[in-house]
């Protein structure tokens, strides 16, 4: 499943972690969630492949999770 975040995921979450809230960083991984073939349900567009879960969206909000778990911010 989820696999340890690469430089470029966890450089993104940190800056985004000190904008997005703790609601907003749940509907992400909410929405970005995996169908039942393995595909991200958030990224899911009408004239594309939505791509294999997990996708870039729900890894950086998960490492946004991570990172607030580990600072102590809620």
């Amino acid at each position: 499943m989820a696999r340890e975040p690469s430089d470029q995921i966890r450089s993104i979450a940190e800056v985004l972690a000190a904008t997005f809230t703790s609601s907003a960083v749940r509907h992400i991984l909410a929405e970005h969630s995996p169908d039942a073939t393995g595909h991200c349900r958030g990224c899911r567009l009408p004239t594309t492949v939505a791509p294999v879960w997990p996708c870039r969206l729900w890894e950086i909000g998960k490492e946004m999770e991570r990172l607030r778990a580990a600072g102590g911010r809620r």
